[in-house]
């Protein structure tokens, strides 16, 4: 079964193009029904000012009780002089900077964006863009310089950990270091890829890599987030040479910091209706399996013999079987407009296929962590510093896990009807 569409606009002029259509056209004698999806329900979904503030105040608050790990005084004692809980002073006042203005670049950056989001105020954008990046970019710089006048060169090396990690991640590029969501060139509402439904086989396609080129760029910026909050509550732990601190329960928080941030950041980067945008486009991609011509049965020899060659302008329908070079592939799905032998395209259908996988996954894992760190409080001669810790990361811990539990649920009712309506 094939349907055929042409794509817009297309030239003619190439024979061997012309001839692959005009044979698709031929195979179009019988039309493929084309899937339906379900309404997504609305639901609250989180804003991009209101996840940036939350992840400023999730590492803000992390740094400060790390600081309190390593610089903390017995308060309470009367014979001491101190009201304090930190003693502020031994902390250099650069690092401070430092910390602070990488924290909250992002969340003020999105703020001066806020107001002007329209196309036609876009030299004023990226004004503000490279404005606003050269001076967090030259004071970073000057931080830097002043912490390394004042320590060893060893420093040097701590401080451009990560400008290594983001140059070999993102490259030159700005944008990702001043937002965590970023438009590539395609379709965008809010922030969000946009799924065009279409019979264009070409279109289809193009659509994929776009979707894809969006996921992993959306990965990368989880695994940036997360290990570069790590990082902020590390390099203090680098800078207290003179000072005596318990150097396996500040180890402790930088892990559980990580982790934290992966799931906030994985809950903020891939909603719900985010994964069901790149599920509808899985739909209309299908998959091919490689049929192995030595254990096929006689009745599958037959068919593989009338195997038709595939074309990059035909949409395929269930368990039709091609010819692509020199192997033979049977579709899997209700349309098929996948390359065969393509690895990007299996690996995009198996991934979204069925996306409740991933939230189940990650509402797991974001609960054994959340045991972990309930269960690490009952541990003898525990001190109130690391109590104070572990009880600030799992309190904010809890927002993701209840998004990711409410993702699973959500994904979970709305593709069990989908598959209900599409094979009954």
């Amino acid at each position: 079964m094939v349907y055929d569409e042409r794509s817009d606009g297309s030239s003619s002029s190439d024979a061997q193009d012309s001839f692959q259509r005009s044979m698709s056209t031929k195979m179009g004698a019988q039309q493929v029904t084309m899937p339906k999806h379900i309404p997504f329900p609305e639901h609250a979904t989180t804003s991009e000012w209101l996840s940036e503030l939350i992840m400023c105040a999730f590492t803000m608050g992390a740094a400060i009780v790390q600081f309190i790990n390593i610089y903390r005084t017995n308060w309470w004692m009367p014979q001491l002089q101190t009201r304090h809980m930190v003693n502020i002073e031994l902390i250099d006042p650069y690092l401070r900077y430092l910390i602070l203005i990488l924290n909250t670049r992002r969340f003020l950056y999105c703020m001066l964006l806020a107001k002007w989001k329209s196309n036609e105020q876009r030299l004023l954008r990226l004004g503000i863009k490279y404005g606003f990046g050269g001076l967090v970019q030259a004071a970073l710089g000057y931080c830097a310089m002043r912490l390394y006048q004042q320590h060893s060169y060893v420093l040097l090396f701590y401080l451009s950990y990560p400008v290594a990690v983001y140059l070999i991640i993102f490259g030159f590029q700005l944008e990702p270091f001043m937002r965590t969501r970023f438009e590539l060139p395609g379709v965008y509402i809010n922030d969000m890829p946009v799924h065009s439904c279409t019979t264009n086989a070409i279109q289809i396609r193009d659509e994929i890599e776009t979707l894809r080129h969006d996921f992993n760029k959306r990965f990368k910026q989880l695994i940036f987030t997360c290990m570069l909050n790590a990082y902020l509550v590390l390099i203090p732990c680098m800078l207290a040479l003179s000072v005596q601190y318990n150097v396996m329960r500040a180890a402790q928080h930088c892990i559980i910091v990580c982790l934290g941030a992966f799931s906030l950041c994985a809950v903020f980067l891939y909603p719900a209706k985010y994964s069901d945008t790149l599920h509808r486009a899985t739909l209309h991609l299908g998959s091919w399996q490689r049929m192995d011509r030595e254990q096929a049965a006689p009745s599958q020899l037959i068919v593989a013999a009338n195997a038709q060659t595939w074309s990059k302008y035909a949409v395929y329908g269930h368990a039709t079987v091609v010819k692509h070079n020199g192997a033979l592939y049977r579709s899997h799905g209700l349309v098929t407009v996948a390359t065969p032998g393509n690895a990007s395209h299996v690996r995009f259908y198996k991934l979204f296929h069925n996306p409740t996988i991933i939230y189940s996954t990650l509402a797991t894992f974001q609960g054994v962590v959340l045991l972990v760190e309930i269960a690490s409080l009952s541990a003898a001669n525990i001190e109130w510093h690391f109590v104070l810790s572990v009880s600030f990361v799992a309190f904010t811990s809890m927002v993701a896990f209840f998004k990711l539990v409410r993702d699973y649920l959500i994904t979970k009712h709305l593709y069990k009807a989908e598959c209900a309506s599409i094979y009954n």
